[in-house]
């Protein structure tokens, strides 16, 4: 087994097929998303200029998957799967399943790469890494063949276990499948050898093992229940409103936060008490919200000790019964009407329940599994695996 060099990661590689998958997909097609919205962001806070949206960082669609050359791609598939790129134990595994590893990685890196490059000029892949000289694409590379030794020790401990693939798991299989062909370019297709019938067999092969280790961690003993009372819900005081905002704030041409004179401010406020008025005649937040020159709205939560909102927004909010609605308040952005939802909101503590019990997971199954790992010898092929350059294999990174 090769040897790790990037020691602050070795503990953060999970096997989870939806992790790695979920960030190439998501990045794709642009499906994950989180924070505030534009809205709020270009009333109260700037982004940073020059920031990369997902939708900016997405290649335009291509012609797709159908649109490949089938000569070419079952060429490819052809080689690929007459290619051993590493021996686990008994198995030797073909680079048409590692090719779709370094695909999904592949994805993500230049993902972020067209932000790095955009932010600094410089090329992601060939970005040192660490004080040993390696690159990004070095880590990407290590990570991959790491990942794909330990699918195939789980495969195998599936398959001893007489393990199998339910038709459920076969139809969200087949799904799953469908949107990877969905997010692949012609020349990605080509490139990679991707079939249907390809795709479904590595996909496939993933799921096992992933039922494996799904099997395996619930043997370890680690429960989510058993991490949630190592999370302090104390810590996590969380009220979740609704609000109404009126700008008093502005960028100017350098992007800088500039206020509003007093006459608009005071016709900010004004206008406010107004809506404040109709709340109280039963008009609902939703309803104010209706029109072009209507106030923004949106839903916000924020820890009682901690950020997501201004300290005016949160004296008012914390004031308040779940259903009652503050007069206007003025904050440094600008001026609210403040409904609050729910003032023993969970949303973060469950989230950091979730980040503890993955943590937990994660570390219990790098114990049993580097025992695990000591009974299969590994032999990597080095003469295809030296071959592979990250960045410009299967994923296209103009």
């Amino acid at each position: 087994m090769p040897v790790c060099f990037w020691k602050e990661n070795k503990r953060r590689r999970r096997f989870l097929r939806k992790v790695l998958c979920g960030l190439f997909l998501g990045a794709l097609l642009g499906t994950a998303a989180c924070g505030k919205s534009g809205e709020e962001q270009k009333e109260e806070k700037p982004t940073q200029e020059g920031t990369l949206t997902p939708t900016e960082a997405l290649p335009e669609a291509a012609e797709g998957f159908d649109a490949a050359n089938q000569e070419l791609v079952q060429k490819k598939a052809k080689e690929y799967a007459e290619t051993v790129v590493v021996s686990v134990g008994e198995e030797d595994i073909a680079m048409d399943k590692a090719v779709f590893l370094i695909y999904s990685m592949e994805v993500r890196g230049n993902y972020y790469a067209l932000y790095y490059e955009s932010q600094y000029g410089t090329n992601y892949w060939d970005m040192v890494y660490d004080d040993e000289g390696h690159t990004t694409r070095d880590v990407f590379k290590q990570e991959t063949m790491d990942m794909l030794v330990q699918y195939a020790v789980l495969y195998d401990c599936a398959l001893k276990n007489d393990m199998t693939l339910t038709e459920d798991d076969i139809a969200e299989n087949n799904a799953y499948v469908e949107r990877i062909k969905e997010a692949l370019t012609a020349e990605e297709t080509e490139r990679g050898g991707f079939t249907t019938d390809g795709l479904r067999e590595v996909c496939a092969w993933m799921m096992l093992a992933e039922k494996y280790y799904n099997q395996m961690t619930e043997r370890l003993g680690v429960t989510k229940e058993s991490v949630r009372e190592t999370v302090k819900k104390e810590d996590y005081k969380e009220y979740e409103t609704e609000y109404l905002y009126l700008a008093t704030t502005y960028y100017d041409e350098n992007y800088e936060l500039r206020q509003e004179e007093t006459a608009v401010k005071e016709a900010c406020m004004q206008q406010m008490e107004e809506y404040y008025k109709e709340v109280l005649e039963g008009k609902t937040f939703e309803e104010l919200a209706e029109g072009e020159d209507a106030p923004v709205r949106n839903i916000r939560t924020f820890l009682a000790d901690g950020a997501g909102a201004e300290e005016a927004y949160k004296k008012a909010a914390e004031s308040l019964e779940p259903g009652e609605v503050s007069k206007p308040v003025q904050t440094e952005y600008g001026v609210y009407l403040i409904k609050m939802l729910d003032d023993e909101c969970t949303k973060t503590y469950e989230a950091a329940v979730d980040a503890a019990y993955e943590v937990e997971r994660s570390n219990a199954f790098a114990a049993a599994y580097n025992v695990l790992l000591a009974e299969y010898a590994v032999q990597i092929n080095e003469a295809v695996w030296d071959k592979v350059l990250f960045g410009a294999t299967v994923s296209l990174s103009e």
